[in-house]
């Protein structure tokens, strides 16, 4: 006789394999106690999606779509299998507490006219989400909504429909709406409503499914005494047009469906263009903030032109009197032109603010192609040297402004430019420390500072002295920073930027108690799933495998790559060496032979500096490279040999000292930035380097 099966579980994947994995793990742990019965539908996600996911949770039911079906049609063909008693819809980006299926299946059981149950959503900061709790989406509540209301009067039941805001988010009650990210159905009732409308593809199916219950004998429970976390859209991209399209088609369609036989032809026209015009509305809306990125590059690029016309002519007041020198202002638009269709070309428009190179490229070109026109144009003819002026105070001027840009920003592990290292603070427990310090620690690639962990609980004695044993030869510090329970203090004092919860040890119910705590303050929360090998962030996945370095083909080896390197070390060396060549004379005639810097290296620093500036300019050593030989030494470093990476006053492995292993870990960031060698990734080391200096002659 078969097993009977408590819940059955349907998940639509698109594209978001890491957080299906890290909720399967979190349901294998709710469902301890019960018997589930789990789908995955995949869309089509064209990323080896279901390889990936077998290989981790073989005792799962896929679904392979060859097309994306969208989530109606994709929930459906689950539904119509399922087995259990109860079934669960749910979100890939979301994660259950241990208590989630008890609680619901308790209260079910308790109220059988319930139909269907939601529960506590949260955000990944820990913030109460409303769409755990709504009404149906009226003309009049949608319009509060829009408007605000509900916001401003959170209290009255006239304005707060939407989210029912009237009601605590700790009260039970009757609710009309489920949020489609968690929708707890009794099985029957669920098949037998014929599950979701497949004229909906996404979004709006929820609504309309939850709608169609008042057509039966059951109703809808917001159950608040469990909580699940959600990501909130990871698998859209909610600026794109595109999803904005299906969005506001998905309320139309519901508004059609249900209430247009209420309304006259002419109001429905009526509403009908008014959803049409809310997604140009929220299109605009959601290109807001790189319109306005563009819009600073472009206030920037025209101060600079007019800046290098008063520069040539001395600001002299004499040339605002004549009104021909105005006409130069057709210079200021044609520059313009320019830099929005060259910047189109190279991806302005979609890029990102941490990105410097598109912008500066946009600019190069949009003066050469005015300084080119204006050649051939005589009536527009301008004045070269104004050109060239305003080019070298816009370049200055437009990456002081991308830097200022990226280094508002937090929580960036990857930003070239970014000075500030973004903190880290681990829970776990010591073994988890371990393994994963290191694990971070092993990345180039990571502008980040383990501050250190915070405990969760301790382990065996024996096993003690063993991950003790094994933490001081890695050299990860063994001693906690402080409790569980004292998390949101440590992050006050730490100033931390990101919160890396390891899900090895920790409950989620847990992790959810301890992200609440959190509200109000600026850091993100991240999640290390069992298997430990990846984090997961808010729209964010990031692996933790060392990357995959291969001794070939490396970048620095390419001749245009070693002569811009060698002609970047002679433009910082030439003119610094002409300042100091009486005291690099000097120390030269000091040094003792064999030994490459005068010792204490602290007492001649200057001599020693200007050393290393001969240095450069023999070829011996490089701006941005291994560890200096500050040590003595009679041999000769072959540094012309391809592969060897010439000694540097910094680099990154002087910019990571402290969080480095011997051997391994700088022979691997060595070999990170030989592969990976660009000028913009010079620029960015040795701009690190002067707010963040090594151990070289402080």
């Amino acid at each position: 006789m078969a097993k009977k099966i408590d819940i059955s579980i349907v998940i639509v994947n698109y594209k978001v394999k890491e957080y299906v994995s890290n909720l399967l793990s979190s349901i294998y742990k709710a469902a301890s106690q019960h018997t589930v019965q789990i789908f995955v539908v995949d869309n089509d996600s064209d990323d080896d999606s279901v390889v990936y996911l077998r290989q981790r949770h073989p005792g799962v039911s896929y679904i392979e779509n060859e097309d994306n079906l969208g989530f109606s049609k994709a929930n459906n063909q689950a539904i119509k299998d399922a087995k259990g008693e109860f079934t669960l819809i749910i979100n890939p980006d979301t994660l259950v507490s241990e208590d989630t299926f008890t609680t619901l299946i308790e209260h079910m059981k308790q109220n059988p006219e319930c139909g269907a149950a939601g529960c506590k959503i949260l955000n990944p900061d820990g913030s109460f989400a409303p769409e755990s709790k709504r009404s149906v989406p009226t003309i009049w509540a949608a319009l509060t909504k829009l408007l605000g209301l509900h916001s401003i009067f959170p209290k009255s039941r006239l304005f707060g429909q939407y989210y029912l805001t009237w009601l605590s988010e700790n009260q039970q009650a009757k609710i009309n709406v489920l949020s489609g990210a968690f929708m707890f159905w009794r099985t029957e009732l669920l098949q037998q409503m014929g599950g979701f409308d497949e004229r909906f593809f996404m979004y709006g199916e929820d609504i309309d499914l939850c709608y169609r219950i008042q057509e039966t004998s059951y109703h809808i429970d917001y159950v608040p005494f469990t909580s699940i976390i959600h990501y909130k859209g990871e698998s859209t991209k909610k600026g794109d047009l595109r999803y904005i399209q299906i969005f506001n088609k998905a309320m139309y369609l519901f508004f059609d469906k249900h209430h247009s036989f209420r309304y006259s032809a002419l109001f429905r026209a009526v509403i009908f263009s008014a959803i049409w015009l809310k997604t140009i509305f929220s299109f605009i809306f959601s290109r807001l903030r790189a319109i306005s990125q563009i819009a600073a590059d472009l206030v920037l690029l025209n101060i600079s032109i007019i800046l290098g016309f008063l520069i040539r002519f001395q600001f002299s007041v004499e040339i605002f009197s004549d009104l021909q020198s105005f006409q130069f202002l057709w210079i200021n638009l044609l520059a313009s032109g320019i830099y929005l269709l060259i910047g189109g070309l190279f991806g302005l428009y979609q890029y990102k603010t941490d990105s410097i190179s598109t912008p500066l490229k946009a600019l190069l070109f949009s003066y050469l192609g005015v300084a080119a026109i204006t050649f051939f144009v005589r009536n527009l003819a301008f004045s070269r040297l104004s050109l060239l002026i305003g080019f070298g105070v816009s370049v200055t001027l437009m990456i002081v402004l991308k830097l200022l840009q990226i280094n508002a920003k937090r929580n960036q592990i990857y930003a070239k430019g970014q000075i500030k290292k973004s903190k880290i603070l681990l829970i776990g427990n010591d073994l988890d420390a371990c393994e994963l310090i290191p694990k971070i620690h092993a990345r180039p690639d990571w502008n980040v500072e383990v501050l250190g962990w915070v405990q969760i609980n301790t382990v065996g004695k024996d096993e003690d002295l063993e991950i003790e044993q094994d933490m001081l030869n890695q050299k990860v510090i063994l001693n906690p920073l402080g409790s569980l329970s004292q998390l949101k203090d440590l992050v006050r004092a730490y100033h931390a930027d990101q919160v890396l919860f390891s899900l090895t040890t920790l409950s989620y119910k847990e992790m959810l108690r301890a992200i609440s705590t959190l509200q109000g303050l600026s850091v993100q929360c991240k999640l290390i799933p069992d298997s430990r090998d990846f984090i997961l962030g808010k729209s964010k996945v990031d692996y933790l495998e060392s990357l995959p370095l291969i001794d070939v083909e490396l970048a620095l080896n390419k001749p245009i790559n070693r002569f811009v390197k060698r002609s970047f070390d002679l433009a910082l060396a030439v003119p610094s060496i002409a300042l100091l060549w009486p005291l690099a004379l000097l120390a030269e005639i000091k040094r003792p032979k064999g030994q490459h810097f005068l010792k204490p290296l602290a007492k001649y620093k200057w001599h020693n500096r200007s050393l290393f500036l001969v240095g450069v300019l023999y070829g011996h050593y490089s701006w941005i490279g291994s560890n200096l030989p500050v040590q003595n030494s009679h041999s000769k470093h072959n540094n012309d040999q391809k592969g060897v990476l010439k000694p540097g006053l910094t680099g990154l492995v002087q910019l990571n000292q402290g969080k480095l292993q011997e051997g391994q870990d700088t022979e691997h960031y060595q070999l990170y930035y030989m592969q990976n060698y660009s000028l913009g990734m010079d620029m960015d080391i040795l701009l690190k380097s002067i707010f963040q200096p090594g151990n070289n002659w402080k």
